[in-house]
């Protein structure tokens, strides 16, 4: 989960109010009505998410009637939203969510149960405009999700492999679909930074570029020049604020890679979940070292929790240490969560809570959080340490199975070589 994108579609997740159906009125330049149909007999009500125009986050519940729904409330500008039904998971591609844009003007939508993201949506040019890229990456992204499958039956029968030269085979076949999935993977975001250079006037342009912000493969001058490109009311709408922000930010960071010693744990002092404060640096010295930056509201990062639990249990003989950082904001939210998900087994820090940095920030780099230091734009990230403190791989931009895989493989291969080296001595 992007850290850049979390925040700005968690205004949408979470609630500070809570409305009813709303009944036919005027649209104004100011609101939205939604009108449409629902498909299926178990969907009793759907929910809707948005915030409004005194930037309130919005939950809005629409009870279904003779298979029609209603909906209206107050926007400016378009808006990210979610409509929910009866969810089965807590994940964005549930069969009964769907996320959209809301544009200040009438809408319809025709949806059908367990069928959400396929919902037929019309009224809104914002989404026409993120449905047509859609289209023009389908047959990308069924690519993608095949390679991916096709990498999970690899992963499983490495596990299962007890002969070597088989397991070589395997990871090789396996490493060869990930540089196809890495391929397809680079033409989607080739595409949809195409779509934002050809769409200037487009909010979904300004939507999708800030997932692009952060990424450090992609120069700041272009950037820069993307930004610049944007139509005036582009750039004055809430996304376009948010995305000259994130570049301010963007540029505070470049400047951090520069002015620190990136990855040094000797300097670093946080607080732990008995509130007190550590150095890093005392963990130098011992053994391996993970550090496992999350956040309790980070879906993946808690969906990959068991697997970083059982990394632990299998390796902790061998000195093996995992260090959470968390980046809640709350220090009760962060609490609850590693009691809840079992953390209580690691070393638990918070970092200082994140926000975006300026070019000001530099001159106090002890209020800078942590993970905007060791640029992490990404959570889960995971970062391994072996006993001298030296960063040996970064674990981030990648899909919850193959990062955890790979953790694993390079903490396997460190102690067959540490192994091997004190069986020479």
């Amino acid at each position: 989960m992007r850290v850049v994108l979390v925040f700005f579609v968690g205004w949408v997740l979470s609630s500070l109010a809570i409305l009813h159906c709303a009944a036919q009125k005027t649209v104004t330049d100011k609101s939205f009505q939604i009108s449409g149909e629902l498909t299926g007999d178990s969907t009793k009500f759907v929910v809707l998410r948005f915030v409004d125009n005194q930037g309130k986050n919005i939950i809005d519940t629409c009870y279904i009637r003779d298979g029609k729904l209603n909906f209206q409330g107050n926007i400016e500008q378009p808006t990210l939203a979610m409509l929910t039904g009866m969810v089965k998971t807590k994940n964005y591609e549930d069969p009964n969510t769907v996320r959209f844009f809301l544009e200040p003007k009438k809408m319809s939508i025709s949806i059908a149960e367990n069928n959400f993201p396929h919902a037929k949506i019309t009224g809104s040019d914002t989404q026409r405009d993120m449905d047509l890229l859609g289209q023009q990456n389908s047959k990308l992204v069924l690519e993608m999700k095949s390679l991916s499958m096709k990498r999970a039956i690899y992963n499983n029968r490495i596990k299962m492999s007890a002969n070597n030269d088989t397991t070589t085979m395997l990871v090789g076949q396996r490493d060869q679909l990930q540089s196809k999935l890495a391929g397809v993977l680079k033409n989607i975001k080739s595409n949809k930074i195409d779509f934002i250079k050809n769409h200037p006037r487009s909010y979904a342009s300004a939507y999708l570029f800030t997932e692009f912000i952060t990424d450090r493969s992609i120069p700041i001058s272009l950037i820069k020049s993307i930004y610049q490109g944007f139509a005036g009311d582009v750039k004055e709408s809430r996304l376009g604020k948010d995305n000259l922000l994130r570049i301010n930010n963007r540029l505070a960071g470049d400047q951090l890679v520069n002015f620190n010693n990136n990855y040094n744990l000797e300097s670093v002092v946080l607080q732990n979940d008995q509130n007190r404060t550590v150095k890093l640096g005392n963990f130098i010295g011992k053994n391996l070292v993970i550090i496992d930056f999350w956040a309790s509201w980070c879906v993946p990062c808690i969906k990959s929790s068991p697997n970083l639990k059982k990394i632990y249990n299998t390796y902790s003989r061998n000195g093996l240490q995992v260090i959470t950082i968390s980046i809640d904001k709350r220090n009760d939210d962060w609490i609850s969560a590693v009691k809840k998900n079992g953390y209580d087994i690691f070393i638990n820090f918070r970092d200082i809570p994140n926000r975006l940095l300026t070019i000001d920030d530099l001159k106090n780099p002890d209020g800078i959080p942590l993970g905007r230091k060791w640029n992490i734009d990404y959570i889960p990230s995971i970062l391994l340490f072996d006993k001298n403190g030296s960063l040996i791989s970064k674990f981030d931009k990648i899909d919850d199975e193959y990062r955890i895989i790979g953790l694993e493989e390079k903490i396997r291969d460190y102690y067959r070589k540490a192994g091997s080296d004190s069986e020479t001595n």
